[in-house]
């Protein structure tokens, strides 16, 4: 789909699984100001949630340390996303993404499960804008789509559960975690597109296209939810890695209770 919800969805994950963030070199401890929590504690998903609401104020400039942007803008140099399935057959590419409200999301859930190596997040954000400059080529719908300009996307009321499952595994003698296996499910409630400049700057045809998208984004959404899932599944793999990478697991949930 263009200009494209599925790009603000990927970006939006990318954000909140730390994919983009390079700290200027390899942390040799957690900062200071993360509160650690025990995984043999009682309350250990009560400290999780008080841990990741400590770092709430710290988002908006991003967290290098911990491989996290900065969410307020985010800005993304270049997304691609090409489909060839379904009713849908599109190469794009977008261009100086920038999205807005990432912050202000609502945490649903926020589980730990030592015993499974589980980690289980939901959120909640009530709107995403996203601006690019986009090009974008193919068919939707047996419909031609052909353009290159300026786009526009608001998201409306997107939910997230991601479960990610990891394995233990040692490195120079301490326990480390690699994760297995990623679930991610999402749904949204509305989505707003323009694309300036479709074909070829044909006003008509592009007003038409616009109000086409609009209409018939649900049907969309669905055409391309595997190719979405799939793509979601790689980014959280390869982000969440590096910080488990980076940190073993006793650093990260050390043993020993609160």
């Amino acid at each position: 789909m263009n200009c494209n919800w599925l790009t603000g969805l990927l970006v939006l994950l990318g954000v909140v699984l730390q994919i983009g963030a390079k700290p200027s070199a390899k942390p040799d401890q957690l900062p200071t100001f993360l509160k650690v929590c025990h995984r043999d504690s009682p309350d250990l998903n009560t400290c999780a949630r008080e841990s990741y609401e400590a770092l709430r104020p710290r988002l908006m400039q991003g967290i290098p340390e911990l491989y996290i942007p900065a969410m307020e803008p985010l800005v993304i140099p270049q997304v691609k996303m090409d489909q060839d399935s379904g009713a849908i057959y599109l190469h794009s590419v977008y261009k100086n993404v920038k999205v807005t409200g990432i912050s202000k999301h609502t945490v649903n859930d926020l589980r730990l499960e030592p015993s499974k190596l589980k980690f289980i997040v939901s959120l909640t954000f009530p709107k995403l804008h996203m601006e690019s400059d986009y090009s974008i080529k193919g068919k939707i719908m047996m419909m031609p789509l052909l353009g290159d300009g300026h786009c526009k996307v608001d998201l409306i009321n997107i939910t997230m559960r991601t479960e990610l499952i990891g394995q233990e595994y040692k490195k120079n003698g301490a326990n480390y975690l690699k994760i297995n296996n990623v679930n991610v499910k999402y749904d949204l409630s509305d989505v707003h597109i323009h694309l300036d400049n479709l074909f070829n700057g044909d006003k008509a045809l592009g007003d038409r296209m616009n109000e086409f998208l609009n209409e018939n984004w649900k049907a969309l959404a669905e055409e391309v939810r595997p190719l979405m899932s799939t793509a979601l599944v790689d980014i959280l793999r390869a982000s969440v890695d590096k910080l488990f990478a980076s940190f073993s697991y006793d650093d990260l949930l050390p043993k020993g209770k609160n």
